[in-house]
């Protein structure tokens, strides 16, 4: 053992060094403190300078600009057969003490009622529109609306069972009444005040008991609004309900016309211009219906009258007419589509011209197909008896090879890639195609800003040029409503539009792809001719559907004028539907993409005669060798998961002798999968 191992070493005194690492530790906090003392002083002055600045701005643009109050704009629709609505109009003129006042300019028809500010209760101007059973006139007044009234009538209720079976003896919503709540709600709905009209018609013992099922009846449908029963509750809600923003018709801004006036080709209309967004003269306008307009001025009206003429208009033409095809991109990806498809073409003609074989005009041709017409019997199944959902059926003297030459395989739709570039249709050179649709709106929402001549809240009157005297008629006809709304940059330029949808739960019908379907996109309403596609998971390509059974969502294409997106998009079969709420889709904008690849898949089937081992003979797909060695790079897959390929055709009739992955079994079928590139049929669009 060390002479030092015993002895004792005690601990060392700290004490004066963690007295000094104190004073260090507290000097370093004062240093801290003042800086940022110094620093929020900075800041609290920087703050207060912005802030007079912006008083300072604020009261040069309230002299510049004369504040328009808005009218708030409130729609009172029935919802059943029994709400009167003209009965609670004039209830509402004893209320307000308003007398009738004669049709003499738009805004003074049957179907609205004016109602100024008083500065006691009504602080704000407000127009009632007051609607019957017309889809397409309640559609129109809710897009422009800051309040919707639906009307309920309690006058057929069952007083003596409702106690029993409320539902069917209150008789509240009938059919057309959830249809057209299924329509409103597909296009959005703002703030909501419901109305119980009658009540004073039920026996004063029961009254208590119908107030509360019909307001359980419209809690349930307009969650969270407000329920009354008589006319000075209904102005008290009106009055303090605040306007709702609604993001797609905000960002176009819209109008409800005061006044039309038609001279020498030109519509002049009077209103005051509302949403978040301004307007401009060189900007087009879209009248809900009827059709897109250029403006030749604006002149804007109060205490300050100015007047902006139109000078570069956009145009009303929605093809294009020169090489740049891409907008948002800087790359011009179609700048030699016509000659790739004149090479292509070129090239078809010559391998078609190279396979040309002389022995098929042999006379022994007719007499080989009268074999095999007696050898195969082919008999034609029902869809439902198909092992495919895509599976196609030919007969035996079909040349597969020259029926289905623009069809190739694929060993995985979602993996395999496919040139967007090829396989392009001729109308691709005629219009136009948006990559980044939402980096372009944001841009064209920029420009507007700056370019905006009339701002949101100011009473004008635009002068629509070339506009046809039977337009002019029909948006003078007594009792109806139009909605004019501005569009944006690049809103007139035709596209591929695709719309993720799903089929309404009330539709119950098969969905056809290419059938004319009446739709309305945000605004605008007309018909087009959609094609249907399967959404894959992790993939952009898309699989075309014939028909749509179910309600899952898939994706429609089709030509129309570009939209931006968060508009809302609802299918109709047809005008007659629409009208009736017959409501068949609802969707979203996807984007505007030309080169969406959607991939149409076709089956050919065949079944195993002789097995040996993973071997097989495959009858039954083909009735020619000549059919089998153009599919023979192409791989087979079975219904029971197997994968294969074609290793050599066997005799005259079509069999071919396969390898596959595993051994065959009897009862397998054995497919051959093809794809083909298809788009939407080009039509003239049709308001």
């Amino acid at each position: 053992m060390p002479k030092g191992h015993t002895l004792q070493r005690n601990k060392a005194f700290k004490g004066e060094s963690k007295r000094r690492a104190k004073q260090k530790s507290e000097g370093k906090l004062k240093k801290k403190i003042k800086k940022q003392e110094i620093k929020q002083t900075k800041n609290k002055d920087g703050q207060q300078e912005i802030q007079i600045e912006k008083k300072e701005k604020d009261q040069e643009q309230k002299v510049k600009v004369v504040k328009v109050v808005n009218t708030k704009i409130i729609a009172m629709f029935p919802m059943n057969q029994q709400a009167n609505i003209a009965a609670l109009k004039f209830q509402l003129m004893q209320h307000l003490n308003i007398q009738s006042v004669g049709v003499s300019s738009y805004c003074t028809q049957d179907c609205f009622l004016n109602v100024e500010a008083n500065g006691k209760l009504i602080k704000q101007p407000l127009r009632f529109i007051f609607l019957d059973r017309n889809a397409e006139q309640i559609l129109d007044a809710c897009k422009v609306a800051d309040i919707i009234c639906p009307v309920l009538s309690c006058r057929d209720c069952n007083t003596n069972t409702i106690s029993l079976d409320p539902h069917s003896n209150a008789n509240a919503y009938d059919e057309q009444g959830y249809k057209l709540l299924s329509n409103l709600r597909a296009q959005g709905m703002v703030q909501q005040v419901c109305y119980i009209q009658d009540l004073n018609e039920i026996n004063q013992s029961k009254k208590n008991v119908v107030k509360k099922l019909f307001t359980r009846y419209f809690e349930s449908e307009f969650p969270g609004s407000h329920i009354v029963d008589d006319c000075s509750t209904l102005m008290r809600s009106v009055v303090v309900l605040h306007e709702q923003a609604v993001e797609w018709r905000d960002t176009h801004g819209y109008m409800l016309p005061d006044d039309l006036a038609y001279v020498n080709g030109e519509l002049s209309i009077t209103g005051t211009w509302r949403g978040q967004n301004g307007l401009s003269a060189d900007q087009l306008v879209h009248i809900t219906g009827v059709d897109d307009f250029q403006i030749a001025r604006i002149e804007l009206l109060g205490m300050i009258e100015q007047v902006y003429e139109s000078n570069q208009p956009e145009s009303l033409d929605p093809i294009c007419r020169d090489k740049q095809h891409d907008i948002g991109d800087c790359d011009d990806l179609l700048k030699d589509i016509a000659g790739m498809q004149l090479q292509e073409e070129e090239e078809q003609m010559i391998e078609q011209e190279s396979d040309v074989s002389y022995e098929d005009l042999d006379k022994e041709f007719e007499d080989e197909a009268q074999k095999k017409r007696e050898q195969f019997e082919i008999v034609h199944r029902d869809p439902e008896d198909l092992d495919y959902e895509d599976e196609v059926e030919y007969g035996v003297e079909v040349k597969l090879r020259e029926r289905y030459d623009k069809y190739q395989g694929l060993k995985n739709i979602r993996t395999s890639e496919f040139d967007p570039l090829t396989f392009l249709p001729d109308e691709a050179e005629k219009i136009y195609n948006f990559r980044f649709l939402k980096k372009i709106k944001q841009d064209v929402l920029e420009e507007m800003k700056q370019k905006e001549q009339i701002k949101p809240g100011q009473r004008i009157k635009i002068t629509l040029r070339n506009v046809p005297e039977l337009i002019v008629q029909r948006l003078t006809q007594p009792n109806k409503i139009y909605v004019i709304s501005g569009l944006l940059k690049h809103e007139r330029k035709m596209t591929q539009m695709h719309v993720r949808f799903h089929r309404h739960q009330m539709h119950n019908c098969v969905l056809k792809s290419k059938h004319q379907v009446f739709a309305q996109i945000g605004f605008r309403r007309a018909h087009i001719n959609p094609i249907y596609s399967r959404i894959l998971n992790n993939c952009s390509k898309t699989k075309y559907v014939k028909e749509i059974k179910d309600d899952t969502f898939y994706l429609a294409s089709f030509y129309f004028y570009n939209s931006f997106p968060q508009q809302p998009v609802i299918f109709w079969q047809n005008d007659f539907d629409f009208r009736n709420n017959e409501i068949m889709g609802v969707g979203d904008i996807q984007r505007c993409d030309t080169f969406q690849v959607i991939l149409k898949r076709i089956v050919l089937t065949g079944y195993p005669v002789k097995i040996n081992k993973r071997k097989a003979v495959i009858r039954m797909m083909f009735f020619n060798p000549d059919d089998i060695k153009f599919f023979k790079p192409i791989e087979l897959s079975t219904k029971l998961g197997l994968r294969g390929n074609i290793l050599e055709p066997l005799g005259t009739h079509g069999l071919m002798k396969c390898m596959f992955n595993n051994f065959v079994k009897p009862n397998d079928v054995i497919s051959l999968q093809l794809y083909k590139r298809v788009h939407p049929k080009f039509v003239n669009i049709q308001i």
